[in-house]
């Protein structure tokens, strides 16, 4: 008893080892708090990301998109899909091209054309006029009365928008360039060789933009309608699209366009049936006359060449049946 006396009598004498008995027990405390906290990071990780590496590498296997995708009803792989891509100058008010892109699923075909961005419509104004007039959904329209194309929804960014776009999908994409080219503007600059190469997206959406090409301007609408066309045989994989529609929502931020999150999970459905078939690809040059020079350049369709865009871009009445 004495003993026991003595012990107690020593701890409240000595303050140090009142004080370690005290630290200690915040150490353990603090101990328990960081571990609890770790684990709750790593149930949240595994459960937004499916894992630490999916969060780094940006692997698109959540719960969260997992459980958006099966809530969206997938539309089956049949018919057709057409879109228009429109790219536009830096401030959005001066149209740069005009791409009509149509995917056939029936007669596994795809269908691209460029169309002159000076075209005259059924109103007799010029595409870029329409565009002045409402953007894209006006251009979409004036297309959709030329043609006779019911299209399924629009792409329209800006050049930088655009190649960010791109930029998401992937690094660059193989090309055969016609000829050598030496040109500069205030605008850009195109320093290349003839010949196959890889092309950085900077210089990818340059070119879908110069319009020197040898063989006249309806050879120019040719090679960016080809363009248009090889990023397609290039980037329409599995690998290069994601079921992520936070993703999709991000990119789309940057450029307007009338396809919903909920459009996109279906159309992915066309994506990866077309990358597991074997798809043509088709160009259609534009057919017509060029007139006038400069900003006074204009071109009309001619009834041949609007047929044959009325025809690669619908199906016919014996697949509609």
């Amino acid at each position: 008893m004495k003993k026991r006396n003595k012990k107690i009598r020593q701890s409240f004498n000595d303050p140090q080892k009142g004080f370690d008995s005290t630290a200690k027990r915040i150490i353990t405390v603090a101990i328990v708090i960081i571990l609890v906290v770790m684990a709750g990071t790593y149930f949240f990780i595994e459960y937004k990301y499916g894992s630490f590496t999916n969060m780094f590498i940006g692997e698109t296997t959540t719960t969260t998109q997992k459980q958006t995708s099966e809530k969206i009803e997938i539309i089956p792989v049949d018919g057709k899909r057409d879109y228009l891509i429109a790219v536009t100058s830096p401030g959005e008010n001066e149209l740069y091209n005009v791409f009509m892109v149509c995917v056939n699923m029936t007669d596994k075909k795809a269908y691209f054309t460029s169309v002159p961005v000076f075209t005259k419509d059924s109103s007799l104004k010029t595409l870029a006029q329409q565009y002045e007039i409402g953007g894209a959904a006006q251009l979409e329209y004036a297309l959709e009365r030329m043609f006779s194309v019911d299209f399924d929804g629009y792409f329209c960014a800006t050049q930088n928008g655009y190649k960010f776009m791109l930029t998401e999908l992937g690094t660059g994409i193989a090309y055969d360039v016609p000829e050598d080219l030496q040109f500069s503007t205030t605008d850009y600059t195109l320093a290349l060789n003839a010949g196959k190469q890889e092309l950085k997206f900077d210089t990818f959406v340059k070119l879908m933009r110069y319009t020197g090409w040898g063989g006249g301007s309806a050879n120019t609408y040719k090679v960016q309608a080809d363009l248009l066309k090889e990023l397609f045989n290039q980037y329409c994989k599995p690998n290069f699209v994601t079921r992520d529609v936070e993703k999709y929502s991000y990119m789309m931020s940057y450029i307007k366009s009338d396809i919903s999150s909920e459009d996109y999970i279906n159309d992915l459905n066309t994506v990866e049936y077309i990358a597991a078939s074997k798809f043509s690809a088709t160009l259609i040059v534009p057919e017509g006359s060029f007139s006038g020079s400069g900003d006074d350049e204009t071109f009309k369709y001619s009834q041949a060449g609007i047929n044959k865009i009325k025809t690669a871009f619908n199906l016919t009445e014996k697949e509609d049946e």
